[in-house]
């Protein structure tokens, strides 16, 4: 597969992951408006919607709606900023600790050049006789 072949259904995972999270978000405001519906129908026919009790239905319908957003978040594989942000400082140590290996490497190449050529045949050999 080529580099743009890969980009490509890269692409298409990514368009596909946003059409999915679309629907999910469409679906959880329907289960929302649904659990608001159906409370403030419960409410009537028991007769206590007052102020306190409308409140503590609005409550339970947040309740219902955030579990189901958190489920398909968790759907999605979404990332939040905090996990982002963590991703990132390891990459970012990862990226220091490469580059001072690289230049502790090149520097002793350049002090001594015959043995960092000798490092690296007896490397190679011991690949082969792996």
């Amino acid at each position: 597969m080529t580099e743009g072949e890969k980009q490509n259904d890269d692409a298409k995972d990514s368009r596909q992951r946003m059409g999915d999270g679309i629907r999910s978000g469409i679906g959880i405001l329907s289960a929302f408006k649904d659990t608001v519906e159906e409370s403030i129908r419960e409410a009537r026919e028991r007769g206590d919607l007052s102020p306190d009790r409308a409140k503590e239905l609005l409550r339970e319908a947040l309740d219902k709606a955030q579990t189901a957003a958190s489920g398909a978040r968790e759907r999605l594989d979404f990332v939040n900023h905090t996990e982002l942000e963590a991703l990132q400082a390891s990459v970012d140590a990862l990226t220091a600790r490469v580059s001072a290996l690289e230049a502790r490497v090149f520097e002793v190449e350049q002090e001594h050049p015959a043995q960092a050529d000798e490092g690296r045949e007896s490397t190679s050999e011991e690949g082969k006789q792996a």
